[in-house]
């Protein structure tokens, strides 16, 4: 890779080619916007940093995906500490109610965002450029440098198990 041996022109064709990429990951999780921004830019760093020790670098994807999801969880608790040791400083203020519909949108969020970080990496990383990238079945697989018909059978998977977090129906007697 000409990028490990320091072309930046290279390092600059990785970074256009698998921004998109790290953005979903890191927005994700840390919400789209300045945040998720400022972990793309970090990612990229910490990328050209330790690019040399890159020993197979045809999983350039998996790598980058890797040290964006790193990266991401490390800023979520980081702002998890810097909140909690803020909280005692906030008023409270009991007439401040949340309208019942937000609360409603928000708690189905929270589970599906919890379903999906039971689910492996990859298959959360898949499943981040099928539905909020909205690359196609051929598209994810070329991205990742795997089979459609593997990452398809990935998505059909994890939706399957979704959907038995988010609906636990009790089975019907045999």
């Amino acid at each position: 890779m000409a990028a490990q041996g320091g072309d930046r022109e290279a390092f600059a064709d990785l970074v256009r080619k698998y921004t998109g990429v790290v953005r979903a990951l890191a927005a994700a999780r840390v919400g789209w916007g300045a945040t998720a921004d400022d972990v793309v830019q970090d990612v990229f760093l910490l990328a050209l940093r330790r690019l040399r020790s890159l020993a197979e670098p045809e999983r350039f994807a998996g790598w980058i995906s890797m040290i964006a999801v790193n990266r991401a969880r490390e800023v979520l608790r980081r702002e998890a500490r810097r909140k909690a040791a803020s909280l005692d400083q906030i008023p409270v203020e009991p007439e401040a109610a949340v309208a019942p519909d937000r609360l409603e949108t928000t708690d189905e969020v929270e589970r599906m965002l919890a379903a999906i970080s039971t689910l492996d990496e990859k298959t959360q990383l898949i499943l981040t450029l099928r539905y909020r990238r909205g690359m196609s079945v051929q598209g994810v697989a070329a991205q990742l440098g795997d089979q459609p018909p593997a990452v398809s059978m990935r998505i059909t998977r994890a939706m399957r198990r979704l959907r038995e977090l988010l609906d636990p129906s009790p089975e019907p007697p045999q």
